[in-house]
């Protein structure tokens, strides 16, 4: 068990290290950087932290209630992604409302995982009648999750200064 605690102290520490890095890096970017598209149906670098903010938000409520229970049957909100993205209208919130939101939600969920029940671990969320995904999973993935949107921020504000 210690191999899994381990683990996730290191995925706490890389959630806030790669957090606070991006917020630096992104905290003076142009609103029109902000909002650019790089494509019609792609997410502007507003959007993108919106989603990271409803990711953070939707696991905060998995890794919180998985130590509640063995087992959780609780929505999986990703094909619905886009329509998050659109009804809490983030291209219109300031970044740096956005920014700190993002920032404080990850170091809280940083914290749950640093804090999280070693006897939680191998309790399942239930996505689907075919998904089961253990609490120690679903906090491990969560940082890859975060990196990869972190590259596709990296992407979209490159193509705009590229534009």
């Amino acid at each position: 068990m210690n191999k899994k605690i381990d683990k996730l102290v290191e995925v706490a520490n890389g959630i806030e290290n790669d957090v606070n890095d991006a917020a630096e890096r992104w905290c003076d970017a142009t609103e029109t950087a902000l909002r650019f598209r790089p494509a019609a149906d792609a997410w502007s670098t507003k959007e993108i932290i919106g989603h990271l903010i409803d990711s953070a938000s939707n696991n905060h409520q998995r890794f919180v209630r998985l130590q509640l229970t063995d087992q959780l049957t609780f929505p999986d909100y990703g094909q619905d992604n886009i329509h998050w993205i659109g009804i809490q209208k983030y291209q219109e919130r300031s970044w740096t409302a956005l920014l700190d939101l993002w920032r404080q939600f990850n170091h809280h969920l940083a914290h749950v995982v640093r804090s999280v029940d070693p006897d939680c671990l191998s309790h399942v969320w239930q996505v689907d009648a075919n998904t089961r995904i253990t609490l120690f999973d679903m906090m491990t993935d969560y940082l890859r999750h975060l990196k990869d949107h972190l590259d596709q921020i990296g992407d979209t504000l490159d193509a705009f200064k590229e534009r």
